[in-house]
């Protein structure tokens, strides 16, 4: 009987679950049906943006003063297949924010190299009646970043001018709890060109494939950006290439090597570029130009190489391996070579302490084009940079023959070639058919072995000195951190008696709290001293922090005092809060 009781209880129960899990199941069944009926033509659940989206308006919201450092974030930006242009739609909710001298020259630059005339971004504006009179209309929901690539086929634009710029915008728009900033953004290329064979390195900021230009114009269709940002960050940007001025290092270079290495780790887990494997611990990477720009001699180089350090020398070039390979034998390397050349912009992935040493052919000036320096000497880099230059005429061979974009001077007046050929040093010029440039640029090298080896020896040195603290004959620059300490606190004055019967000034105060975990060798305070009511004032430096001060203090006047910590003689933190101080009068004692 209890038996029976068991297992009658063990159906019902039995019976009640499976009429749960069907309630269940036909519930999930219906809601999907449901949200099946609701989506539109497209394909698009109901609750994504449509073109009554649009019919609202857009908006726009800038920051900054001109097209070279002005931001911009759109809502409903489009564009027109037709007349290749960005519309922007007036409605009842438009917002247009910063958006003054909008047309002197652009509204923003669509690259990080700043206020180049092919480069500027503009929009036409409509109002959102208008937008009947397109009958096809295709939405992109989420964020889009819209920007024109300046020249994907150069590996030192690629990385300099797109790459960099990318990853810091898109920390600066996007957030993500797991990684450095959300990899559901669109890249939106808007520059025309075909994708080029460096274009793996663009697909890794996203999970969504990039759009080109021409796949807007082929869909035919208004395209419209529900959140939209246009133009890239210039912060990551140490290089200018000599549009108005001979090209050299920007001015107010702000990237440091920190933020250069924290793009390179993005790189590697993005590419899922790996250690090679390599056994030795120590290697030297010649870069090998097979189309151009040779090294004659390169056996004999590379053979001079490994005897002279007693270290391998691994040969990359462009038509060998991929950039993701060259990267990951790069990441290890002691030191890197090559001859100039766009390749050199991968010294970013060498580890702190590793050599770069550039080649330069005959006549050309190495001070004169220096990415490759400017890179290695970011404060944060730790690289140690030398060049070595052809100076031996002989050692050179020429191509006057070749087209006028590889160097070749057929063309030109005969006088001119001439003026070229007995040169001895390219001029500075502006970018960028100066023909004297390409000419020299696109020689080939014998390169004089001994004194190249002084070069790299010299170089090698300077690089163990730069790791025991110590500069070498080459550029040394301390590792740079932008920890500050804050404000000192407690600051307390008094008056006090000295013992030739004048009064004194004695102030105290406490280090900023944070100063504990700054790396500071080196701890001054600044103090400024200056009598109410009057302009000037008497700054001192102390070690300490208590002084009395007597130099210029009268009894019975007040005095603002200001006081600042200073780390390492050259990281100064915030002034503390004035605090007025009162000099009473003591009366003499009887």
């Amino acid at each position: 009987m209890v038996v029976m009781l068991n297992l009658d209880m063990i159906l019902k129960v039995t019976w009640l679950v499976t009429t749960v899990g069907f309630a269940v199941l036909l519930s999930d069944y219906l809601r999907l049906r449901q949200q099946q009926c609701t989506e539109d033509t497209t394909g698009r659940p109901s609750n994504l943006p449509d073109r009554d989206h649009v019919q609202q308006g857009s908006s726009v919201w800038c920051y900054g003063d001109n097209n070279t450092n002005r931001t911009c974030k759109f809502s409903n930006l489009c564009f027109s297949p037709q007349y290749q242009q960005f519309v922007f739609f007036h409605g009842e909710q438009t917002v247009t924010h910063g958006t003054h001298n909008r047309f002197q020259p652009a509204l923003v630059d669509l690259s990080s190299v700043p206020d180049h005339n092919t480069q500027y971004f503009q929009y036409v504006d409509l109002p959102a009646s208008a937008l009947t009179d397109f009958k096809k209309v295709k939405i992109y929901p989420g964020t889009s970043l819209i920007f024109n690539r300046f020249n994907p086929d150069n590996l030192m634009h690629v990385f300099h001018d797109d790459l960099l710029p990318i990853y810091s915008t898109l920390r600066q728009i996007t957030a993500s709890d797991f990684g450095p900033f959300n990899l559901n953004s669109r890249l939106v290329i808007m520059e025309g060109w075909r994708p080029g064979e460096f274009i793996d390195l663009y697909q890794m900021f996203s999970t969504e494939d990039p759009i080109f230009k021409q796949d807007l114009l082929d869909s035919g269709e208004l395209a419209c950006f529900t959140n939209a940002y246009v133009g890239l960050s210039k912060a990551t940007t140490w290089y200018q290439y000599g549009f108005k001025v001979p090209q050299g290092p920007k001015e107010n270079i702000t990237v440091t090597g920190m933020e250069i290495r924290q793009f390179t780790d993005f790189v590697y887990v993005r590419l899922g570029i790996e250690n090679t494997g390599l056994t030795e611990t120590k290697y030297i990477v010649l870069f090998s130009r097979r189309l151009n720009r040779f090294i004659v001699n390169e056996v004999d180089v590379t053979i001079a190489l490994a005897r002279e350090f007693d270290m391998r020398v691994i040969t990359l070039s462009m038509e060998s391996h991929t950039v993701p390979q060259q990267i990951a034998v790069i990441r290890q390397a002691s030191m890197l070579i090559g001859m100039h050349g766009s390749f050199l912009t991968l010294e970013m992935f060498l580890p702190p302490g590793a050599v770069v040493v550039e080649l330069f052919p005959y006549a050309v000036n190495p001070e004169h084009y220096a990415p490759y320096r400017t890179l290695a000497s970011l404060p944060g880099m730790e690289l140690t940079y030398a060049a070595w230059r052809n100076t031996e005429q002989q050692n050179t061979i020429t191509h006057p023959d070749n087209p006028w974009d590889l160097g070749g001077i057929a063309h030109l007046d005969p006088a001119e070639q001439d003026a070229i050929l007995r040169s001895i040093e390219v001029p500075r010029h502006l970018c960028c058919r100066n023909p004297e440039w390409l000419f020299r640029i696109y020689q080939d090298t014998v390169v004089d072995i001994p004194s190249f080896l002084k070069t790299v020896n010299t170089a090698m040195k300077d690089a163990e000195a730069n790791k025991q603290g110590t500069c070498g004959t080459s550029t040394c620059e301390e590792h740079y951190e932008k920890i500050y300490p804050g404000q000192i606190v407690d600051v307390t004055c008094q008056t006090v008696r000295l013992s030739d019967g004048h009064v004194g000034l004695q102030l105290s105060w406490q280090p900023p709290w944070n100063l504990q975990y700054l790396n500071a060798k080196d701890t001054g305070y600044e103090v400024w001293i200056q009598e109410q009511g009057k302009a000037s004032y008497m700054p001192w430096i102390l070690p300490f922090t208590s002084h009395v001060f007597s130099e210029g203090i009268e009894a019975g006047l007040d005095y603002n005092v200001w006081v600042r910590c200073i780390v390492n003689g050259t990281v100064v933190g915030p002034f503390a809060d004035a605090v007025q101080c009162v000099l009473k009068v003591h009366e003499p004692q009887k």
